[in-house]
């Protein structure tokens, strides 16, 4: 039988110890999802329409998900009046649900920071009375011009399976009567474990 030196014994052990410690440190600690690139042969969205995002509790069936849906100043030409978020049937389909009453806008970039008042949240229903796959967001006061923000969808019931899911801004800016379609958050949902 082959016996190994003391030494390399107490590095195996060590090295056990510090891989265990590190994999559980991991598990207990949340998670971020954050918007991934990645390569795009065919299609997808054109890089000038691609927004930022970020997810806490990013898990299929997840009840409490927060979705932080950043808008930067290069998107806001002028002051903003009204948002309107759209998302598709797949959402919906596969069990996905947004809380209209924790849906809020803040100042800033990556999380946000202070709360920019909100007047009216509005979510379209179809004739049974059934969400359609659209939020429309009216700001007390209109978001001015060149001004970074956040639109936080918090106590989101993620969709029941992993998928891409693409939710579309469109905004009203002062003086329009018809809104314009600014880009595309290509969300990547129940991608935790």
């Amino acid at each position: 039988m082959i016996s190994l030196p003391r030494s390399l014994k107490l590095f195996l052990l060590g090295l056990a110890t510090a891989t265990l410690t590190a994999g559980f440190s991991t598990a207990l600690v949340p998670q971020v999802s954050q918007a991934q690139t990645g390569l795009t042969i065919f299609g997808g969205i054109d890089p000038a329409y691609r927004l930022n995002y970020f997810i806490d509790s990013n898990k299929p069936r997840s009840f409490d998900a927060r979705y932080y849906l950043q808008v930067g100043k290069n998107k806001v030409s002028r002051d903003v009046i009204s948002l309107q978020i759209e998302y598709p049937q797949s959402f919906m389909d596969s069990d996905g649900e947004i809380n209209p009453g924790a849906i809020e806008i803040r100042q800033g970039d990556w999380r946000g920071g202070a709360i920019i008042p909100v007047k009216a949240i509005t979510v379209g229903q179809t004739a049974d009375g059934r969400a359609d796959g659209r939020i429309e967001i009216i700001p007390e006061n209109p978001i001015p011009k060149g001004t970074n923000f956040v639109i936080v969808l918090s106590q989101v019931r993620n969709p029941s399976h992993y998928g891409y899911h693409y939710f579309n801004l469109r905004m009203t800016y002062q003086g329009d009567v018809v809104d314009r379609y600014v880009g595309t958050w290509p969300l990547e949902l129940g991608a935790g474990d």
